[in-house]
């Protein structure tokens, strides 16, 4: 039995090969978005379908959801398994999200809230997991080298909101309201305020400020509201979130305690965090989790009810997690047991300063988050339930 997996080098596209594979399945590779950015959209649905007609796969994945595959999928009559692992991801709300070919399962339950009364059938909760094999390969430290990390982007190369703002491109009085909005939203989680808030005279601002603004006039939501609040407020709050923890975690904690990994700008970082360039995901970044004492995990104010991939790489790297306590557990992880949540970040410097004291205890709940990942929460086993779901339907 053979996969077809259309790639565009997502972090998270090697591990899922390895899974496959490990599966039973031959994995064919389709890699043009990785060789070339610019191909048009005729060469792509060509290749893809020659690539069909040459490999004969019992189905096409894909690392979150293409319409245009789905498109070719239903074409030719073969199902078409995609795996989403960002959010916010605009193309779930295409039309083609309907086709009947489409097994498309979404990490955040958000997402899959907002779809599954209209795609029955075609779309399903999965959380992501670790790829706890290729993990463990990686040997611990002797001791350790930092105290407090956390390994991602800023979010200020994401946030347009303040580009445009700087640029004085957003009309004053939608401005003015919009910055209302981020100052009630600011001490709060998720984006509740914001989405309650947001009229159309502001996202009509966004709009004719940005000519690069995502546009849809088919898609099954609200498109425009749901880019303005996502991927401008969104991303815009996310940014001053990590930035504004960091630098009080760096003024609270022992000088040199805290660490930055990342490609971001860090101009607004306090001289008291240890800034270091970025690392590579699959190989240096297990790495620094293993060699630190806490590993920070600040989710995305655009993921409301998931898990977000940097769970569960330190988890599975066997390294003790800190993260935001709202999140969507669904019993499959216990605060204190696998891992360690906070409900605000006013708790934040406290905890983290506990668990420096602590890091035997630290280092005793890493262990148990590993047990349980490598148990229930594999990529394998996603990758096993996706295969088993579409076997079942084929063989009736």
């Amino acid at each position: 039995m053979k996969v077809l997996f259309y790639r565009y080098n997502s972090i998270c596209e090697p591990d899922f090969i390895d899974a496959f594979a490990k599966a039973g399945l031959t994995v064919s590779e389709v890699t043009v978005e990785m060789e070339r950015k610019d191909i048009p959209g005729e060469e792509r649905v060509r290749i893809l379908l020659e690539a069909i007609a040459a490999e004969k796969p019992l189905f096409v994945f894909s690392i979150d959801f293409f319409p245009f595959i789905s498109l070719v999928c239903k074409r030719v009559g073969i199902i078409y398994a995609a795996l989403s692992v960002d959010c916010p991801v605009a193309e779930i709300y295409s039309p083609e999200i309907k086709n009947p070919c489409n097994r498309v399962f979404l990490f955040d339950r958000d997402q899959y809230d907002s779809l599954k009364d209209i795609c029955p059938g075609r779309v399903f909760y999965m959380p992501l997991g670790a790829a706890t094999e290729r993990l463990s390969k990686i040997p611990f430290p002797d001791t350790y080298e930092y105290g407090v990390s956390f390994i991602g982007s800023l979010y200020n190369e994401k946030d347009r909101y303040e580009y445009l703002k700087k640029q004085g491109r957003i009309e004053k009085k939608a401005l003015e309201h919009m910055e209302e909005l981020i100052s009630a939203q600011l001490p709060e989680r998720g984006l509740d305020i914001i989405e309650n808030g947001l009229s159309k005279e502001d996202i009509d601002a966004l709009k004719d400020a940005d000519p690069s603004f995502y546009r849809s006039d088919d898609a099954l939501t609200d498109m425009d509201r749901y880019v303005a609040v996502n991927n401008y407020l969104g991303n815009h709050l996310t940014s001053l979130d990590r930035i504004r923890v960091l630098n009080r975690l760096g003024e609270t904690l022992p000088v040199g305690s805290v660490h930055l990994f990342t490609r971001s700008d860090t101009s607004d970082i306090s001289e008291n965090v240890v800034i270091h360039g970025g690392v590579s995901t699959l190989t240096e970044m297990p790495v620094v989790f293993r060699s630190s004492v806490i590993n920070l995990n600040l989710t995305s104010r655009t993921i409301k009810k998931g898990l977000p991939q940097r769970i569960w790489d330190i988890l599975g790297s066997g390294s003790f997690c800190v993260t935001d306590g709202d999140r969507n557990f669904d019993d499959m992880l216990e605060n204190g047991v696998h891992l360690k949540t906070f409900s605000s970040y006013d708790e934040l410097p406290d905890i983290c300063a506990c668990y420096l004291d602590k890091a035997d205890e630290a280092e005793n709940i890493a262990l148990n988050g590993f047990d349980k990942v490598s148990v229930s929460h594999t990529v394998l086993l996603r990758a096993l339930a996706i295969l088993k779901m579409i076997l079942s339907e084929k063989l009736g």
